[in-house]
This record gives structure tokens, C-alpha cells and sequence, in this order.
């Protein structure tokens, strides 16, 4: 068998295997999203949170982003002027 051709039938190979790969969750970290979503796992940047005390731990930082959006609302809304017509 011809180099090239090989090459090529790694190529068409890589497609699925990589898809099986991927929907396995990268070899252990867990499936879908949607699977991680009742057993406390959050991905990005939101932190590592699980247990329990993930669900008061975002109550509160809610909290603390409603009254800092509270506090810069007025802020933005008094520097605002007016457009002339």
C-alpha cells in the first residue's frame, strides 16, 4: 500500500474516531453537558463547584452582581444626555 493512501485512510478514520472520542468526554471527564448538569458540574470559567453548597455559592454571588448592577445602573443613567433632533 502506497504512502498517500494510507495517509488518506488515516484521514477518513481520524473523522470518527475523533467524534467517538469527543462524545465519550475526552476520555473519562464525564458525557454531554446535559449529563453533568444534575451532578454539581460546571464548566469554563465559572470555577470548579460541586456538592452541595454549589447552589448557595451561586445565590450569592447573584447577590453580590445585582447590587453592583444596581450601583452602576444610576451611574450610566446620569451620564447619559440627551440627543438633539
Amino acid at each position: 500500500m502506497e504512502l498517500g493512501t494510507l495517509l488518506f485512510l488515516l484521514l477518513i478514520l481520524a473523522c470518527p474516531l475523533m467524534m467517538v472520542w469527543m462524545m465519550r468526554g475526552h476520555g473519562g471527564h464525564g458525557g454531554h453537558a446535559s449529563h453533568g448538569a444534575g451532578h454539581g458540574h460546571i464548566h469554563g470559567d465559572a470555577g470548579e463547584m460541586s456538592g452541595t453548597g454549589s447552589l448557595d455559592e451561586l445565590r450569592r454571588r447573584r447577590a453580590e452582581l445585582d447590587a453592583e448592577i444596581a450601583q452602576l445602573e444610576p451611574s450610566e443613567t446620569e451620564t447619559k444626555t440627551p440627543t438633539a433632533v
